[in-house]
């Protein structure tokens, strides 16, 4: 990648290796040739006109490589688009490399504040794109502390999968679906998740970390107040008054029930799709009714891209970003199937009723939160779902249990920093 600050490096240790007949100059020469390897070890050249970008993309990566061939030919300047499934500790210790990624394009939102956290992204400079321009969702999921880290790629969220044998008038309100469903084998999904669980908290005005301005306040946890028990109570009424769901029910589980006719209606995803149709099961796809008066709120998976706070390619690896996010996104929809982040490319993708179900649900969403802090939240919040599907705890004490054991996790995780 760093070819120019290869070519430095060598003809400064040349230069001192001539200098030799003088003990100052030779000693001159190989601090030089030192410095500059540290630097490019760190990521710190002096800049050039190449790139590195993996992409976590693997349908994508194709389109995403010629479109780097088409910038080359028309700028000179080349980047290479490589699909890698790395974690963060193999990029933190790839980009001290001279031949290491200057970002990432395409990663699941929810993994960006661990690399934040690790001083490993750059801030977005204000003219790489406008907020306005994108899915507001996926905006969201790209800051983090008050700043802007990502660019959004592409978008994903979840919607009310229904059986079309069983159901021939889509309910709008969830008691209205409680109802068609108890007479046609009900509801399931993974109602121990606050993946599936979210809508139900924020119907009632609760949340998981307080955002404003850009920034989660983790300390501001809703999971354990009064609006979550409301949430929490609807949610038991699905495990104690229908016998919906259960503390056993995953969402293969679910979606096994849904494939097989058992039951009416079932919560997923566009991954879901394939294997729904190759079962042969009748199903459309509508967006979430709504619940409490309000357009149901579901969790939206946002792919988005950011560039290493290490790079010295950081001018080139944005300007390519731009290019791709102006004019790549219905080629890389085309190759994926993953929806647009970008407003303007969804009215120009090819869509059928099911895309635009997902379109339309995505609106209502919002991110999970951009914050490593999320990470304490999974456990305790599942743990205490059962508890409560098992009559082990009511309501009220999940939500006092879910909040303590969130804050005490925080806590511990923080404690050392």
């Amino acid at each position: 990648m760093k070819k120019k600050m290869i070519c430095i490096i060598l003809g400064m240790a040349v230069a001192g290796a001539m200098a030799g007949c003088g003990s100052s100059g030779k000693a001159n020469g190989n601090e030089g040739s030192q410095q500059a390897s540290s630097d490019a070890a760190n990521g710190a050249g002096g800049g050039d006109n190449s790139a590195i970008i993996w992409t976590n993309l693997e349908n994508e990566a194709k389109v995403l490589s010629e479109y780097a061939q088409k910038w080359e030919a028309e700028t000179g300047k080349k980047v290479e688009v490589i699909h890698e499934t790395a974690d963060i500790q193999q990029f933190a210790q790839a980009v001290k490399s001279a031949d290491g990624p200057d970002g990432i394009y395409g990663l699941a939102n929810d993994q960006l504040a661990n690399y934040i956290d690790a001083g490993l992204v750059q801030e977005v400079p204000d003219d790489v794109y406008k907020d306005e321009d994108y899915v507001t969702a996926s905006v969201q999921a790209c800051y983090a502390q008050g700043k802007r880290y990502g660019v959004p790629v592409a978008v994903e969220t979840n919607a009310l999968f229904y059986n079309t044998e069983k159901i021939k008038e889509l309910p709008q309100s969830w008691e209205e679906l409680l109802e068609a469903a108890k007479e046609q084998g009900g509801i399931q999904f993974d109602a121990t998740s606050i993946y599936y669980d979210l809508g139900f908290l924020r119907a009632y005005d609760s949340y998981i970390f307080r955002y404003a301005d850009g920034s989660y306040d983790v300390e501001d946890i809703g999971l354990g107040n009064e609006n979550a028990v409301k949430a929490y109570a609807f949610i038991q009424q699905l495990a104690a008054d229908y016998k919906f769901i259960s503390s056993d029910i995953t969402s293969d589980t679910a979606k096994s029930n849904f494939q097989n006719g058992v039951t009416a209606f079932y919560i997923g995803g566009p991954w879901d799709i394939d294997g729904l149709k190759s079962a042969g099961t009748p199903f459309a796809v509508a967006p979430m009714p709504q619940l409490n008066g309000k357009d149901f709120v579901t969790p939206v998976g946002t792919q988005v891209g950011f560039v290493s706070a290490k790079s010295d390619s950081q001018e080139t690896v944005w300007e390519f970003y731009q290019y791709l996010m102006e004019n790549s996104a219905v080629d890389v929809y085309n190759a994926g199937g993953r929806i647009p982040a970008l407003l303007a490319a969804q009215d120009k993708i090819e869509k059928n009723e099911e895309t635009q179900s997902f379109i339309t649900q995505i609106s209502y969403g919002e991110p999970m939160p951009t914050a490593s802090e999320l990470g304490q939240v999974w456990t305790p919040f599942s743990d205490n779902m059962k508890l409560m599907f098992n009559g082990q705890v009511t309501p009220e004490q999940a939500a006092e249990y879910i909040g303590t054991q969130v804050a005490e996790g925080i806590e511990m995780m923080n404690s050392g920093k």
